[in-house]
């Protein structure tokens, strides 16, 4: 009788793709140029290794040989599964962390030269990554902090108090979301002058003739930040700090507001009279100061926004918060002259203790007098102060020197909102590509990790920017349940569409064959608008001997 057909599968998900980009992008080829190294397996390999792994199993840095095996990389690349050991991985962190601008600097350069990308317009927000573990402070032999960053208590996202974290700065172009660099910060880091450091290495990484445009939060909002960024003949959009003088400015102008052709896309398809509401005004506004030693000067539109669906949340707020201080002075009120509350310090510690909790404690206002050795309070809700809180709500203010011919005020609105690209870009980093919580040892493999998690949300972001294009405006179908069409297909979705695509291991006796499987009509589709000429996988076939 002869030997019977044995059939055996290797799933590999969107590996070939990811691998067609990265030969595109020139990753290994970059890495290698730019960063000596002393391994026996070329760090570009190791670094391409590493984004694999981030976009095809985001989970804990650990048996990364095993996986490499189980995924078809170790093949594809040929290398062995006990290579790949925590040892040389950790080293690899270490020495990438090290050469971090050099390297994104040359991603930049090929993305410009192999996929178009428009990189004059970027977006700059700061997020915090969580750490578990002690992370004790490094130091050098003098005694001074070492490494590239240091993790430390701060005020993180999540309001979690006991644990540290560090944080990472993340550059987007508006053309697709794709990041051009990022910048590793300490964990208690000031927001606002990681904006100088960040424009420094920008200037080195953009091509010499490029005109910035630099979208960020309140945070860039200082006469240094600004200043700066006209000195190097840019242009700056951010949310500006809506302080008291301004909200007086506000109040003042209320009725020169104006309807603002605006609306999210989440509202798009409504029609007009169920869309939230926008409301708007300008005024100019100018600041002066030296950079690097000459006098600069920068004349900007301070833009007064009133939104709908901003006032209706904050009214909402306000009441939710005003309700629980209520609560707490209801509480002091029915339990004065008895248990703890015998004493004015411990009533008012009480009292302040309770306004203190919600920035609307300002709005209450009390007196606690004492006769006969017993206190009595009266309070309430300053009128005033409320009207002039209601009258604020929804509103805040943006600062632009975009010129107002090109860019009237609902495009500066809607240029504005834009800055979603730049979470979207952190939320991937937090979910699809696994970032936080962290837990490697030390420092340098955390920086070098952030290299790895941005390059591979590079790739990501490429292959996003060129689907969308492909399609142009044009929604796809196959990608959601009960073939819902997908307006703009998003990278996870992409890569979870290729979930099931194998290598088909065909045994006959002492024989075996490998054999990419057919691609589904969607993964189909996909391949072409991902710009994947026909033959374009026959390099990967071929590395995994088929």
């Amino acid at each position: 009788m002869g030997k019977s057909i044995q059939y055996d599968t290797e799933i590999i998900g969107a590996f070939p793709v990811i691998a067609e980009y990265l030969k595109k992008l020139g990753v290994a080829k970059i890495v290698d140029d730019v960063v000596p190294w002393e391994g026996n397996i070329p760090l570009g390999t190791l670094a391409e290794i590493l984004i694999l792994n981030r976009m095809l199993n985001p989970k804990a840095l650990m048996r990364v040989g095993e996986w490499a095996q189980n995924a078809g990389v170790t093949q594809y690349y040929g290398v062995t599964a006990e290579q790949l050991n925590d040892d040389l991985l950790g080293r690899a962190l270490e020495r990438l962390s090290e050469y971090r601008a050099q390297v994104e600097t040359a991603l930049v350069i090929s993305s410009i030269r192999n996929f178009d990308l428009a990189v004059a317009h970027v977006h700059f927000d700061i997020t915090g990554v969580e750490l578990y573990g002690s992370y004790e402070r490094q130091l050098s032999t003098e005694g001074e902090e070492s490494g590239p960053l240091q993790p430390a208590y701060g005020r993180t996202k999540s309001g979690r108090k006991n644990v540290k974290q560090i944080q990472l700065g993340l550059n987007v172009t508006h053309d697709g979301g794709v990041p051009i660099g990022h910048l590793p910060l300490n964990g208690n880091a000031a927001e606002s002058p990681v904006h100088i450091e960040n424009l420094k290495e920008l200037r080195k990484r953009l091509p010499s003739n490029t005109r910035l445009k630099y979208v960020a939060d309140c945070k860039l909002d200082t006469p240094e930040n600004l200043l700066t960024i006209k000195a190097g003949r840019g242009q700056f959009l951010c949310a500006g700090v809506f302080s008291p003088k301004l909200q007086d400015e506000f109040l003042k102008r209320r009725e020169q507001l104006q309807p603002v052709d605006y609306a999210p896309k989440s509202q798009a398809r409504l029609p007009p009279e169920k869309r939230d509401q926008y409301l708007a005004c300008e005024m100019l506004d100018s600041i002066s100061g030296e950079v690097n030693g000459r006098t600069v000067t920068s004349k900007h539109r301070v833009v007064f926004v009133w939104s709908q669906a901003k006032a209706r949340q904050e009214k909402a707020t306000r009441e939710r918060h005003v309700a629980k201080i209520q609560a707490e002075f209801e509480a002091v009120t029915r339990n004065l002259n008895r248990y703890s509350l015998k004493t004015e310090d411990v009533i008012v510690r009480r009292l302040e203790s309770a306004k203190a909790k919600y920035s609307e404690g300002e709005l209450f206002e009390y007196a606690l007098t004492c006769r006969r050795k017993r206190y009595h309070l009266t309070w309430g809700l300053n009128a005033k102060a409320v009207e002039r809180w209601e009258q604020l709500e929804g509103a805040y203010i943006l600062k632009t020197d975009y010129p107002i011919r090109q860019y009237p005020t609902a495009s500066i609105l809607g240029e504005y909102k834009s800055q979603i690209c730049v979470e979207q870009r952190m939320h991937y980093l937090k979910g699809p590509l696994a970032v936080a919580p962290m837990f490697l040892e030390k420092p340098e493999r955390i920086a070098g990790l952030l290299c790895i998690v941005v390059w591979a949300l590079i790739v990501l972001s490429l292959m996003e920017r060129q689907v969308r294009r492909s399609l142009q405006g044009k929604p796809m179908y196959g990608l959601y349940p009960e073939n819902r069409p997908s307006p703009a297909p998003t990278g996870p979705a992409i890569l979870n569409a290729f979930s099931t695509l194998c290598i088909v291991i065909v045994k006959n006796g002492a024989t075996q064959q490998r054999q990419l499987a057919e691609f589904s009509p969607v993964q189909e589709k996909l391949i072409k608008l991902l710009g994947i000429p026909p033959g374009g996988l026959q390099t990967f076939k071929r590395r995994c001997g088929m």
